[in-house]
C-alpha cells in the first residue's frame, strides 16, 4: 500500500522552475499589451472597427504595431479613411514607424498622421462614442474633430516630465490633442470654451471623454491638470492614465 501511495504523489518541482515559469508568463503578457506580437500570432481575435465588444480590446488594437497587413485589412470603409505613411525614424528617438495619414475617422474629418493603434482606436472611438453621443445629447453627428497637431518631437511636459527626461508619445506620431468638434448643424463643441459650463455640451465632452479611456491607454482631459484645460489628450504608449 505504500509502494502505490507513493507512485501516485505529484512530482516535485523545484522553485526555480516555478519561477521561471511565472517570470516567462509575464514577459508573454508584457509582450501582448505592448504591441511586440503580432496579430496574426496572438491568440486573440483581430479587432474590428465595426465592432468594439469582445474581450482585450486595447492588446488587440496593440496588436496592429507590428502587422502592417493586418492594419491594411482592418482599415475599411465607412469607419476610415487612411493610407500609410513612410517610416521616418530619426537619431533623436523621434519619428514614426507603422504611421497612416488619416483623413476621417468614424466618418469624421480629422486629417492627422499618426500610428496604425491609434489610428485604429480613433476610429474606434469616434464611431461607436463620439457620434452615438453626439445624436443622443446634441441632436447631430459630428463631421469634423478639431486637433493641435499628433506628431510633435518633444519630451513629456508636466510633473513627470520636471524630473524626468522621457519622449513624449507626440515624438513617436502616437498621440492626439482634441481641442473641440464640429457638429452637422454647423455648432462647435469647445473643450476650452464647454467642459467648465455645464449643460448638453459638457455632458457630451465628459461622456466622450470617459469613453475614451477603453480606446486608448491615456486620456488626459480639463480634470487632469493645467495644461489639458483646453483639450482632450490621447495615446497609445505603455503608460495607463484616465484622468
Amino acid at each position: 500500500m505504500q509502494k502505490r501511495a507513493r507512485a501516485r504523489r505529484i512530482p516535485f518541482v523545484p522553485n526555480t522552475v516555478k519561477l521561471l515559469v511565472v517570470v516567462l508568463l509575464v514577459v508573454v503578457l508584457f509582450m501582448l499589451r505592448a504591441g511586440y506580437v503580432p496579430a496574426r500570432y496572438s491568440p486573440f481575435a483581430p479587432v474590428n472597427l465595426a465592432d468594439p465588444s469582445g474581450w482585450f480590446i486595447d492588446w488587440r488594437i496593440a496588436e496592429l504595431a507590428e502587422d502592417r497587413a493586418m492594419c491594411r485589412r482592418v482599415f475599411q470603409l465607412p469607419q476610415i479613411t487612411a493610407a500609410p505613411v513612410k517610416d521616418r525614424v530619426l537619431p533623436n528617438g523621434c519619428g514614426w514607424v507603422n504611421a497612416y495619414r488619416v483623413g476621417k475617422a468614424g466618418a469624421a474629418a480629422i486629417g492627422i498622421r499618426t500610428t496604425c493603434p491609434m489610428a485604429a482606436g480613433l476610429a474606434l472611438w469616434v464611431a461607436h462614442k463620439v457620434q452615438p453621443a453626439a445624436k443622443r445629447i446634441l441632436g447631430a453627428r459630428v463631421t469634423k474633430i478639431s486637433h493641435v497637431g499628433g506628431y510633435s518631437c518633444r519630451n513629456i511636459r508636466g510633473s513627470i516630465g520636471r524630473y524626468i527626461k522621457i519622449k513624449s508619445e507626440h515624438a513617436k506620431a502616437n498621440a492626439i490633442d482634441i481641442t473641440g468638434f464640429t457638429l452637422a448643424n454647423g455648432k462647435r463643441v469647445s473643450v476650452l470654451r464647454d467642459w467648465p459650463q455645464g449643460g448638453p455640451k459638457a455632458d457630451f465632452l465628459r461622456e466622450i471623454h470617459s469613453g475614451a479611456c477603453g480606446f486608448f491607454r491615456v486620456t488626459l482631459g480639463p480634470g487632469a491638470n493645467k495644461l489639458h484645460r483646453d483639450h482632450f489628450h490621447l495615446d497609445r504608449g505603455l503608460l495607463r492614465a484616465c484622468r
